[in-house]
Protein backbone atom coordinates (compact mmCIF):
# COMPACT_ATOMS: atom_id res chain seq x y z
CA UNK A 1 0.00 0.00 0.00
CA UNK A 2 2.98 2.82 0.95
CA UNK A 3 6.58 2.36 1.10
CA UNK A 4 9.06 4.59 3.36
CA UNK A 5 12.43 5.14 3.51
CA UNK A 6 14.99 5.78 6.66
CA UNK A 7 15.16 9.37 6.82
CA UNK A 8 18.25 11.50 6.63
CA UNK A 9 18.15 12.62 10.16
CA UNK A 10 16.51 10.94 13.25
CA UNK A 11 12.82 12.54 14.10
CA UNK A 12 9.13 11.31 14.73
CA UNK A 13 7.93 7.98 13.27
CA UNK A 14 5.45 8.12 10.69
CA UNK A 15 2.50 8.02 12.86
CA UNK A 16 -0.60 6.42 11.61
CA UNK A 17 -2.88 7.79 11.43
CA UNK A 18 -0.58 10.57 10.05
CA UNK A 19 -0.34 13.69 12.39
CA UNK A 20 0.89 17.34 11.53
CA UNK A 21 4.16 15.91 12.81
CA UNK A 22 5.26 12.74 11.79
CA UNK A 23 3.78 12.84 8.32
CA UNK A 24 6.29 11.10 5.97
CA UNK A 25 4.49 11.43 2.91
CA UNK A 26 4.31 15.68 3.07
CA UNK A 27 8.48 14.80 3.69
CA UNK A 28 8.69 12.56 0.73
CA UNK A 29 9.75 9.78 3.34
CA UNK A 30 6.84 7.63 2.33
CA UNK A 31 5.17 7.18 -0.93
CA UNK A 32 1.88 5.50 -2.00
CA UNK A 33 2.56 2.74 -4.17
CA UNK A 34 -1.05 1.76 -5.25
CA UNK A 35 -1.21 3.88 -9.17
CA UNK A 36 -0.94 1.96 -11.93
CA UNK A 37 1.73 2.30 -13.13
CA UNK A 38 3.52 2.95 -10.33
CA UNK A 39 5.72 6.01 -10.25
CA UNK A 40 7.91 4.15 -7.49
CA UNK A 41 11.28 3.30 -6.86
CA UNK A 42 11.35 -0.24 -6.13
CA UNK A 43 14.57 -1.13 -3.99
CA UNK A 44 16.66 -4.27 -4.08
CA UNK A 45 16.32 -6.89 -2.32
CA UNK A 46 19.08 -6.36 0.27
CA UNK A 47 18.30 -2.67 0.70
CA UNK A 48 17.33 -2.57 4.22
CA UNK A 49 16.69 1.27 4.68
CA UNK A 50 13.62 0.74 2.93
CA UNK A 51 10.29 -1.13 3.84
CA UNK A 52 7.22 -1.90 2.18
CA UNK A 53 3.65 -1.98 3.95
CA UNK A 54 0.85 -4.32 3.07
CA UNK A 55 -2.60 -4.77 3.35
CA UNK A 56 -3.80 -8.32 4.58
CA UNK A 57 -6.68 -7.83 1.90
CA UNK A 58 -4.19 -8.40 -0.73
CA UNK A 59 -3.53 -11.79 -0.27
CA UNK A 60 -5.63 -12.84 -2.62
CA UNK A 61 -3.99 -10.71 -5.15
CA UNK A 62 -0.42 -12.48 -4.37
CA UNK A 63 -2.01 -15.62 -4.78
CA UNK A 64 -3.34 -14.57 -8.63
CA UNK A 65 0.78 -13.00 -9.51
CA UNK A 66 2.18 -15.79 -7.58
CA UNK A 67 0.20 -18.84 -9.55
CA UNK A 68 0.30 -16.88 -13.15
CA UNK A 69 4.48 -16.61 -12.44
CA UNK A 70 4.97 -20.01 -11.24
CA UNK A 71 5.71 -22.65 -13.61
CA UNK A 72 4.09 -26.44 -13.11
CA UNK A 73 5.28 -29.63 -15.09
CA UNK A 74 3.17 -32.81 -15.02
CA UNK A 75 4.88 -35.28 -15.55
CA UNK A 76 2.50 -37.86 -16.49
CA UNK A 77 1.64 -36.10 -19.45
CA UNK A 78 4.84 -37.53 -21.03
CA UNK A 79 4.03 -40.85 -20.15
CA UNK A 80 1.79 -41.45 -23.68
CA UNK A 81 4.37 -40.81 -26.01
CA UNK A 82 6.15 -43.17 -27.84
CA UNK A 83 9.73 -44.35 -26.56
CA UNK A 84 11.96 -42.92 -29.72
CA UNK A 85 9.86 -39.54 -29.12
CA UNK A 86 12.65 -36.09 -28.41
CA UNK A 87 11.46 -33.96 -25.72
CA UNK A 88 12.83 -30.28 -26.83
CA UNK A 89 12.98 -28.97 -23.05
CA UNK A 90 15.07 -26.07 -24.15
CA UNK A 91 12.04 -25.06 -26.62
CA UNK A 92 9.50 -25.86 -23.93
CA UNK A 93 11.27 -23.64 -21.37
CA UNK A 94 11.56 -20.54 -23.82
CA UNK A 95 7.82 -21.16 -24.30
CA UNK A 96 6.96 -21.04 -20.83
CA UNK A 97 9.46 -17.91 -20.40
CA UNK A 98 7.82 -15.97 -22.65
CA UNK A 99 4.19 -16.75 -21.58
CA UNK A 100 5.40 -15.50 -18.22
CA UNK A 101 6.55 -12.04 -19.58
CA UNK A 102 3.05 -11.65 -20.78
CA UNK A 103 1.81 -12.29 -17.15
CA UNK A 104 3.72 -10.18 -15.71
CA UNK A 105 3.15 -7.35 -18.52
CA UNK A 106 -0.30 -7.70 -17.93
CA UNK A 107 -0.30 -7.65 -13.94
CA UNK A 108 1.59 -4.59 -13.61
CA UNK A 109 -0.88 -2.32 -15.13
CA UNK A 110 -3.61 -4.65 -13.94
CA UNK A 111 -5.79 -1.95 -11.79
CA UNK A 112 -9.12 -4.52 -10.56
CA UNK A 113 -7.14 -7.00 -8.34
CA UNK A 114 -5.50 -3.52 -6.66
CA UNK A 115 -8.30 -1.78 -6.35
CA UNK A 116 -10.73 -4.11 -4.74
CA UNK A 117 -7.90 -4.76 -2.05
CA UNK A 118 -7.52 -0.94 -1.68
CA UNK A 119 -11.22 -0.85 -1.28
CA UNK A 120 -11.55 -3.78 1.36
CA UNK A 121 -9.02 -1.67 3.15
CA UNK A 122 -10.25 1.58 3.00
CA UNK A 123 -14.31 0.72 4.31
CA UNK A 124 -12.23 -1.46 6.88
CA UNK A 125 -12.84 0.40 9.60
CA UNK A 126 -16.52 0.63 9.45
CA UNK A 127 -17.18 -2.77 8.52
CA UNK A 128 -14.28 -4.91 9.50
CA UNK A 129 -15.64 -5.49 13.48
CA UNK A 130 -18.20 -6.87 11.72
CA UNK A 131 -16.76 -9.78 10.37
CA UNK A 132 -14.64 -10.74 13.63
CA UNK A 133 -17.47 -12.73 14.85
CA UNK A 134 -18.66 -15.82 16.19
CA UNK A 135 -22.33 -14.76 15.56
CA UNK A 136 -23.07 -13.70 19.27
CA UNK A 137 -20.60 -11.80 19.82
CA UNK A 138 -18.04 -9.00 18.13
CA UNK A 139 -14.51 -8.09 18.43
CA UNK A 140 -14.13 -4.41 18.39
CA UNK A 141 -11.05 -2.39 19.28
CA UNK A 142 -7.59 -0.93 18.17
CA UNK A 143 -4.03 -2.01 18.75
CA UNK A 144 -0.60 -1.04 19.36
CA UNK A 145 2.23 -2.10 16.48
CA UNK A 146 5.32 0.37 16.40
CA UNK A 147 9.04 -0.86 14.05
CA UNK A 148 11.61 1.07 13.33
CA UNK A 149 10.04 3.30 10.71
CA UNK A 150 6.46 3.25 11.92
CA UNK A 151 3.95 3.28 14.39
CA UNK A 152 0.15 2.38 14.31
CA UNK A 153 -1.76 3.66 17.68
CA UNK A 154 -5.41 2.79 17.81
CA UNK A 155 -5.75 2.33 21.58
CA UNK A 156 -7.76 5.46 21.39
CA UNK A 157 -9.90 4.68 18.27
CA UNK A 158 -13.73 4.38 18.88
CA UNK A 159 -15.42 2.14 16.50
CA UNK A 160 -18.86 3.52 17.17
CA UNK A 161 -17.88 7.06 16.67
CA UNK A 162 -16.08 5.59 13.14
CA UNK A 163 -19.54 3.72 12.36
CA UNK A 164 -21.97 6.71 12.91
CA UNK A 165 -19.80 9.48 11.12
CA UNK A 166 -19.22 7.36 8.07
CA UNK A 167 -21.19 8.13 5.11
CA UNK A 168 -20.96 5.64 1.92
CA UNK A 169 -21.57 7.95 -0.78
CA UNK A 170 -17.94 9.05 -0.48
CA UNK A 171 -16.44 5.85 -0.78
CA UNK A 172 -18.83 5.30 -3.60
CA UNK A 173 -17.48 8.32 -5.41
CA UNK A 174 -13.72 8.00 -4.70
CA UNK A 175 -14.07 4.82 -6.30
CA UNK A 176 -16.37 5.62 -9.00
CA UNK A 177 -18.35 2.55 -7.98
CA UNK A 178 -21.80 1.45 -9.37
CA UNK A 179 -24.15 -1.40 -7.99
CA UNK A 180 -22.57 -3.98 -11.32
CA UNK A 181 -19.40 -2.47 -10.30
CA UNK A 182 -19.37 -3.45 -6.45
CA UNK A 183 -21.82 -6.58 -7.28
CA UNK A 184 -18.63 -8.05 -9.43
CA UNK A 185 -15.83 -7.11 -7.01
CA UNK A 186 -17.77 -8.89 -4.09
CA UNK A 187 -18.20 -12.21 -5.77
CA UNK A 188 -14.73 -12.23 -7.02
CA UNK A 189 -13.70 -12.62 -3.79
CA UNK A 190 -16.49 -15.18 -2.53
CA UNK A 191 -15.55 -17.00 -5.14
CA UNK A 192 -11.93 -16.85 -4.42
CA UNK A 193 -12.32 -17.83 -0.39
CA UNK A 194 -14.89 -20.72 -1.76
CA UNK A 195 -12.04 -22.32 -3.59
CA UNK A 196 -9.28 -22.00 -1.67
CA UNK A 197 -10.95 -22.46 1.61
CA UNK A 198 -10.34 -26.28 2.68
CA UNK A 199 -12.84 -26.10 5.56
CA UNK A 200 -15.59 -24.37 2.67
CA UNK A 201 -18.21 -27.18 3.36
CA UNK A 202 -18.20 -27.14 7.54
CA UNK A 203 -18.63 -23.33 7.31
CA UNK A 204 -21.91 -23.19 8.40
CA UNK A 205 -20.39 -24.53 11.78
CA UNK A 206 -17.15 -22.85 11.58
CA UNK A 207 -18.46 -19.42 11.73
CA UNK A 208 -19.51 -20.35 15.38
CA UNK A 209 -16.67 -20.84 16.06
CA UNK A 210 -14.50 -18.09 18.74
CA UNK A 211 -12.44 -15.58 16.96
CA UNK A 212 -9.59 -16.49 19.07
CA UNK A 213 -9.34 -20.30 17.75
CA UNK A 214 -9.77 -19.12 14.30
CA UNK A 215 -6.95 -16.89 14.81
CA UNK A 216 -5.05 -19.90 15.08
CA UNK A 217 -5.69 -21.20 11.07
CA UNK A 218 -2.91 -21.46 8.99
CA UNK A 219 -2.36 -21.83 5.27
CA UNK A 220 -5.19 -21.96 2.88
CA UNK A 221 -7.56 -22.23 5.60
CA UNK A 222 -6.17 -18.39 6.81
CA UNK A 223 -6.18 -17.29 3.37
CA UNK A 224 -9.28 -17.86 2.72
CA UNK A 225 -10.27 -16.84 6.39
CA UNK A 226 -9.04 -13.13 5.01
CA UNK A 227 -10.63 -12.93 1.98
CA UNK A 228 -14.10 -14.18 3.24
CA UNK A 229 -13.83 -10.88 5.77
CA UNK A 230 -12.87 -8.72 2.79
CA UNK A 231 -15.99 -10.05 0.85
CA UNK A 232 -18.34 -9.59 4.25
CA UNK A 233 -17.20 -5.95 4.03
CA UNK A 234 -18.07 -5.16 0.48
CA UNK A 235 -21.26 -6.80 1.00
CA UNK A 236 -22.04 -4.63 4.00
CA UNK A 237 -21.38 -1.56 1.65
CA UNK A 238 -23.05 -2.70 -1.06
CA UNK A 239 -26.33 -2.92 1.81
CA UNK A 240 -25.59 0.83 2.55
CA UNK A 241 -25.50 1.94 -0.84
CA UNK A 242 -27.98 0.26 -2.66
CA UNK A 243 -30.35 -1.32 -0.21
CA UNK A 244 -30.08 -4.85 -1.12
CA UNK A 245 -28.47 -7.81 0.40
CA UNK A 246 -26.34 -9.63 -1.76
CA UNK A 247 -26.08 -13.44 -1.56
CA UNK A 248 -24.02 -14.99 1.40
CA UNK A 249 -20.17 -15.27 0.79
CA UNK A 250 -20.13 -18.95 0.85
CA UNK A 251 -23.27 -19.68 -1.07
CA UNK A 252 -22.15 -17.96 -4.29
CA UNK A 253 -20.76 -20.27 -5.98
CA UNK A 254 -23.55 -22.60 -5.64
CA UNK A 255 -27.55 -22.92 -7.02
CA UNK A 256 -29.72 -22.48 -3.71
CA UNK A 257 -32.89 -24.43 -4.11
CA UNK A 258 -33.72 -24.60 -0.30
CA UNK A 259 -31.85 -23.02 2.76
CA UNK A 260 -31.23 -25.23 5.65
CA UNK A 261 -31.28 -24.22 7.93
CA UNK A 262 -34.09 -21.24 6.35
CA UNK A 263 -33.15 -17.46 6.20
CA UNK A 264 -35.77 -16.98 9.28
CA UNK A 265 -34.15 -19.45 11.34
CA UNK A 266 -31.05 -17.80 11.10
CA UNK A 267 -32.24 -14.43 12.37
CA UNK A 268 -31.99 -16.08 16.06
CA UNK A 269 -28.37 -17.04 16.11
CA UNK A 270 -28.87 -19.33 19.25
CA UNK A 271 -31.91 -21.51 17.15
CA UNK A 272 -29.21 -21.08 14.04
CA UNK A 273 -26.45 -22.49 16.02
CA UNK A 274 -28.68 -25.30 17.42
CA UNK A 275 -30.04 -26.63 13.78
CA UNK A 276 -26.04 -26.16 12.57
CA UNK A 277 -24.95 -28.01 15.32
CA UNK A 278 -27.92 -30.72 14.55
CA UNK A 279 -26.68 -31.16 11.09
CA UNK A 280 -23.30 -31.76 11.31
CA UNK A 281 -24.21 -34.44 14.64
CA UNK A 282 -22.29 -31.86 17.59
CA UNK A 283 -25.02 -30.66 19.73
CA UNK A 284 -24.29 -31.83 23.66
CA UNK A 285 -28.28 -31.47 23.91
CA UNK A 286 -29.75 -34.40 25.60
CA UNK A 287 -31.79 -36.81 23.25
CA UNK A 288 -33.95 -37.90 26.48
CA UNK A 289 -33.82 -36.84 30.11
CA UNK A 290 -34.18 -39.94 32.53
CA UNK A 291 -35.97 -38.51 35.67
CA UNK A 292 -35.31 -40.71 38.58
CA UNK A 293 -36.44 -40.34 42.12
CA UNK A 294 -32.73 -39.77 43.97
CA UNK A 295 -29.17 -40.22 43.59
CA UNK A 296 -29.58 -44.01 44.80
CA UNK A 297 -30.95 -44.74 41.49
CA UNK A 298 -29.06 -42.65 39.45
CA UNK A 299 -25.80 -44.80 40.73
CA UNK A 300 -28.11 -47.91 39.40
CA UNK A 301 -28.92 -46.97 36.40
CA UNK A 302 -25.29 -45.64 35.52
CA UNK A 303 -24.14 -48.96 36.83
CA UNK A 304 -25.97 -50.84 34.94
CA UNK A 305 -25.55 -48.94 31.70
CA UNK A 306 -21.69 -49.11 31.98
CA UNK A 307 -21.74 -53.24 33.06
CA UNK A 308 -24.87 -54.54 31.00
CA UNK A 309 -25.24 -52.54 27.86
CA UNK A 310 -21.47 -51.41 27.61
CA UNK A 311 -21.54 -47.57 27.08
CA UNK A 312 -21.92 -44.51 29.43
CA UNK A 313 -25.92 -42.98 29.17
CA UNK A 314 -23.89 -40.33 27.80
CA UNK A 315 -22.91 -42.11 24.16
CA UNK A 316 -26.93 -42.35 24.08
CA UNK A 317 -27.36 -38.70 24.51
CA UNK A 318 -29.29 -39.89 27.87
CA UNK A 319 -28.92 -37.13 30.82
CA UNK A 320 -30.38 -38.46 34.17
CA UNK A 321 -31.70 -35.53 36.51
CA UNK A 322 -32.30 -37.15 39.99
CA UNK A 323 -35.16 -35.55 41.91
CA UNK A 324 -34.22 -35.85 45.31
CA UNK A 325 -37.95 -37.53 46.54
CA UNK A 326 -40.85 -38.14 45.05
CA UNK A 327 -42.21 -35.52 47.07
CA UNK A 328 -39.91 -32.87 44.05
CA UNK A 329 -42.22 -34.35 41.66
CA UNK A 330 -45.70 -34.75 43.20
CA UNK A 331 -45.44 -31.50 45.64
CA UNK A 332 -47.00 -30.20 48.72
CA UNK A 333 -50.08 -28.20 47.62
CA UNK A 334 -53.83 -29.81 47.82
CA UNK A 335 -54.38 -27.96 44.45
CA UNK A 336 -52.49 -27.63 40.84
CA UNK A 337 -50.03 -30.07 42.82
CA UNK A 338 -48.33 -31.70 39.66
CA UNK A 339 -47.94 -28.43 37.67
CA UNK A 340 -44.04 -28.07 38.33
CA UNK A 341 -42.74 -31.18 37.24
CA UNK A 342 -45.36 -31.25 34.20
CA UNK A 343 -44.56 -27.96 32.78
CA UNK A 344 -40.43 -29.25 33.03
CA UNK A 345 -41.72 -32.42 31.13
CA UNK A 346 -43.13 -29.81 28.64
CA UNK A 347 -40.22 -27.66 28.60
CA UNK A 348 -38.05 -30.74 27.81
CA UNK A 349 -40.29 -31.97 25.22
CA UNK A 350 -40.54 -28.18 23.51
CA UNK A 351 -36.69 -28.32 23.23
CA UNK A 352 -36.60 -31.91 21.47
CA UNK A 353 -35.50 -33.38 24.65
CA UNK A 354 -37.84 -36.81 25.40
CA UNK A 355 -38.60 -36.86 29.04
CA UNK A 356 -39.10 -40.41 31.08
CA UNK A 357 -39.98 -40.64 34.62
CA UNK A 358 -39.47 -43.01 37.32
CA UNK A 359 -40.41 -42.92 40.72
CA UNK A 360 -41.66 -44.93 43.45
CA UNK A 361 -45.48 -45.89 44.15
CA UNK A 362 -45.42 -43.41 47.18
CA UNK A 363 -46.60 -39.85 47.79
CA UNK A 364 -49.42 -39.61 45.12
CA UNK A 365 -46.84 -40.37 42.32
CA UNK A 366 -50.29 -42.65 40.41
CA UNK A 367 -51.74 -39.32 40.64
CA UNK A 368 -49.35 -37.67 38.65
CA UNK A 369 -49.31 -40.35 36.23
CA UNK A 370 -53.30 -39.96 35.69
CA UNK A 371 -52.86 -36.04 35.90
CA UNK A 372 -50.33 -36.53 32.87
CA UNK A 373 -52.87 -38.03 30.43
CA UNK A 374 -54.96 -34.76 30.52
CA UNK A 375 -51.66 -32.22 30.90
CA UNK A 376 -52.22 -30.26 27.65
CA UNK A 377 -48.68 -28.23 25.85
CA UNK A 378 -48.58 -25.15 26.52
CA UNK A 379 -46.04 -24.94 23.85
CA UNK A 380 -47.79 -27.19 21.00
CA UNK A 381 -51.12 -26.36 20.74
CA UNK A 382 -52.19 -29.74 19.34
CA UNK A 383 -50.59 -32.25 21.75
CA UNK A 384 -50.60 -33.10 25.55
CA UNK A 385 -47.46 -33.07 27.48
CA UNK A 386 -46.23 -36.82 27.28
CA UNK A 387 -47.47 -39.67 27.01
CA UNK A 388 -48.33 -41.79 29.80
CA UNK A 389 -46.08 -44.72 28.79
CA UNK A 390 -43.32 -42.46 29.27
CA UNK A 391 -43.95 -42.55 33.21
CA UNK A 392 -43.05 -45.40 35.04
CA UNK A 393 -44.82 -45.82 38.20
CA UNK A 394 -42.84 -48.83 40.55
CA UNK A 395 -45.44 -51.51 41.84
CA UNK A 396 -43.50 -50.67 45.26
CA UNK A 397 -40.43 -49.14 44.79
CA UNK A 398 -36.88 -49.38 42.84
CA UNK A 399 -35.23 -51.81 45.37
CA UNK A 400 -38.74 -54.10 45.72
CA UNK A 401 -39.50 -54.72 42.22
CA UNK A 402 -36.35 -55.45 41.15
CA UNK A 403 -34.35 -57.54 43.64
CA UNK A 404 -35.87 -60.31 45.67
CA UNK A 405 -36.30 -60.04 49.57
CA UNK A 406 -33.82 -62.55 49.97
CA UNK A 407 -30.92 -60.09 47.58
CA UNK A 408 -32.43 -57.24 50.09
CA UNK A 409 -31.92 -58.73 53.45
CA UNK A 410 -28.32 -60.44 52.37
CA UNK A 411 -27.55 -56.14 51.36
CA UNK A 412 -28.40 -54.61 54.58
CA UNK A 413 -26.84 -57.62 56.63
CA UNK A 414 -23.46 -56.67 54.48
CA UNK A 415 -24.20 -52.90 54.70
CA UNK A 416 -24.61 -53.35 58.49
CA UNK A 417 -21.10 -54.88 58.83
CA UNK A 418 -21.55 -57.29 61.48
CA UNK A 419 -23.78 -55.14 63.92
CA UNK A 420 -27.32 -56.53 62.67
CA UNK A 421 -28.53 -59.37 60.70
CA UNK A 422 -31.94 -59.17 58.52
CA UNK A 423 -34.17 -61.74 57.58
CA UNK A 424 -35.99 -62.31 54.92
CA UNK A 425 -39.34 -62.30 57.24
CA UNK A 426 -38.36 -58.75 58.22
CA UNK A 427 -37.76 -57.35 54.68
CA UNK A 428 -41.18 -58.96 53.69
CA UNK A 429 -43.03 -57.42 56.26
CA UNK A 430 -41.15 -53.81 54.99
CA UNK A 431 -42.70 -54.55 51.64
CA UNK A 432 -46.08 -54.80 52.56
CA UNK A 433 -46.03 -51.46 54.15
CA UNK A 434 -48.02 -48.53 52.46
CA UNK A 435 -44.48 -46.80 52.09
CA UNK A 436 -41.68 -49.24 51.76
CA UNK A 437 -39.20 -47.05 50.94
CA UNK A 438 -39.39 -45.00 54.27
CA UNK A 439 -40.74 -48.37 56.05
CA UNK A 440 -36.81 -50.21 54.63
CA UNK A 441 -35.33 -47.24 56.69
CA UNK A 442 -36.84 -47.38 59.58
CA UNK A 443 -36.09 -51.40 59.88
CA UNK A 444 -32.47 -50.74 59.04
CA UNK A 445 -31.97 -47.87 61.74
CA UNK A 446 -34.16 -49.76 64.38
CA UNK A 447 -31.49 -52.67 64.21
CA UNK A 448 -28.61 -51.23 63.50
CA UNK A 449 -27.95 -48.04 65.35
CA UNK A 450 -27.58 -46.08 61.94
CA UNK A 451 -29.07 -44.56 59.43
CA UNK A 452 -29.59 -46.02 55.98
CA UNK A 453 -27.46 -45.07 53.09
CA UNK A 454 -29.30 -45.71 50.21
CA UNK A 455 -26.66 -45.32 47.86
CA UNK A 456 -24.48 -47.99 48.79
CA UNK A 457 -27.03 -49.91 49.64
CA UNK A 458 -27.98 -49.60 45.15
CA UNK A 459 -24.40 -50.16 44.49
CA UNK A 460 -24.62 -53.70 46.40
CA UNK A 461 -27.71 -54.81 44.78
CA UNK A 462 -26.43 -53.72 41.58
CA UNK A 463 -23.45 -56.25 42.39
CA UNK A 464 -25.90 -58.99 43.44
CA UNK A 465 -27.56 -58.53 40.04
CA UNK A 466 -24.27 -58.26 38.21
CA UNK A 467 -23.21 -61.55 39.77
CA UNK A 468 -22.80 -64.78 37.82
CA UNK A 469 -24.21 -66.48 40.95
CA UNK A 470 -27.89 -64.51 40.72
CA UNK A 471 -30.40 -66.77 40.04
CA UNK A 472 -32.02 -64.23 38.46
CA UNK A 473 -30.99 -63.19 34.82
CA UNK A 474 -30.09 -59.68 34.17
CA UNK A 475 -32.44 -58.81 31.21
CA UNK A 476 -35.28 -60.15 33.43
CA UNK A 477 -34.97 -57.76 35.87
CA UNK A 478 -37.81 -54.91 35.43
CA UNK A 479 -35.10 -51.78 35.84
CA UNK A 480 -33.12 -53.67 32.45
CA UNK A 481 -36.17 -53.64 30.39
CA UNK A 482 -37.10 -50.17 31.27
CA UNK A 483 -33.88 -48.85 30.46
CA UNK A 484 -34.11 -50.61 27.05
CA UNK A 485 -36.90 -48.71 25.85
CA UNK A 486 -35.02 -45.26 27.27
CA UNK A 487 -32.59 -46.65 25.07
CA UNK A 488 -34.19 -47.33 22.32
CA UNK A 489 -36.30 -43.35 22.93
CA UNK A 490 -33.20 -41.69 23.03
CA UNK A 491 -31.61 -43.45 20.13
CA UNK A 492 -34.94 -42.75 17.55
CA UNK A 493 -34.76 -38.94 18.62
CA UNK A 494 -33.38 -37.60 15.90
CA UNK A 495 -32.67 -33.53 16.54
CA UNK A 496 -33.85 -31.78 13.34
CA UNK A 497 -31.82 -29.74 10.92
CA UNK A 498 -34.42 -27.53 10.03
CA UNK A 499 -37.43 -25.07 11.12
CA UNK A 500 -40.20 -26.97 9.37
CA UNK A 501 -38.63 -30.34 10.27
CA UNK A 502 -39.10 -29.04 14.16
CA UNK A 503 -42.47 -27.45 13.77
CA UNK A 504 -43.38 -31.15 12.36
CA UNK A 505 -41.48 -32.48 15.21
CA UNK A 506 -43.12 -30.62 18.09
CA UNK A 507 -46.39 -31.93 16.86
CA UNK A 508 -45.54 -35.38 16.29
CA UNK A 509 -47.08 -38.30 18.58
CA UNK A 510 -43.27 -39.01 19.22
CA UNK A 511 -43.16 -36.92 22.11
CA UNK A 512 -47.04 -37.12 23.59
CA UNK A 513 -50.43 -38.21 23.02
CA UNK A 514 -51.98 -35.56 19.79
CA UNK A 515 -55.09 -33.71 20.97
Amino acid sequence: MFRVRTPRKQGALFGIPPSKGSNWFTKSWAHDTTAVPHTHDVPEDADRSREGYYSVFQVSHLHLVLACLTLRVQLDSYLDRSAGEPINWQERGERSTRLAEVNAASLRDHQYRRAVALLCQHVSNRYYPHTQTDMRTRQVGGGYYSDNWITIDGLDWDWRTEARLWDPKETELLYELTPQKLDHAYRRLAMDQAHCDPMEPWYQLTQFISIHERGKLKGDALRAETIRAGAQMLRLLYVDLYGHELPHPNEVTRTIIRHEPELEAREDPRRHLELVANRFGVNPQPRLSLIVEGKSEEVAVKRIFTEYFGIHPGVCGIEIIALGGVGNATGGKKHDRFRAILRLIDYLHHHQTVAFLILDNENYARRLKEAAKGAKSIHAGRRYVTRTEYIRIWRKSFEFDNFSCTEIAAALTGLAEGGARFTVGEVVGVREAAEPGSALKKLYESKSKGGLKKVELAEVLVDTMMSARSRRRVENRPIVRVLERVERLAVRNHLPTTQLARDAYQESPFLARRR
